[in-house]
């Protein structure tokens, strides 16, 4: 399985976020329109689409999932707790 990728480089970035504003302007909806249909403040859309920010968590990582800038990844898998046994007792110093 391959790593994956966490963060985009600044022209597939560039490329994605031109992609969108195409979208936008071949389907006349407005930024605005598209983030209320959405329930996302429209200034935080307009600057995700500027280019702002990482977009790595939170409202800001939604809404480039929501416009198709990112692909959403699943969740890391649960860590089992390990005991301490798993780490080889140790005998405590007299």
């Amino acid at each position: 399985m391959s790593p994956l990728r966490v963060s985009l480089d600044d022209t597939q970035r560039a490329s994605r976020i031109a992609a969108v504003r195409a979208r936008f302007d071949a389907s006349g909806t407005s930024v605005a329109d598209w983030a209320r249909e959405n329930g996302f403040p429209p200034n935080r859309v307009h600057q995700v689409l500027a280019g702002r920010g990482k977009w790595l968590r939170g409202e800001t990582h939604r809404i480039a999932v929501a416009l198709g800038l990112k692909e959403l990844a699943p969740p890391p898998e649960p860590i089992a707790p390990q005991s301490s046994r798993d780490f080889g007792e140790m005998e405590p110093e007299r």
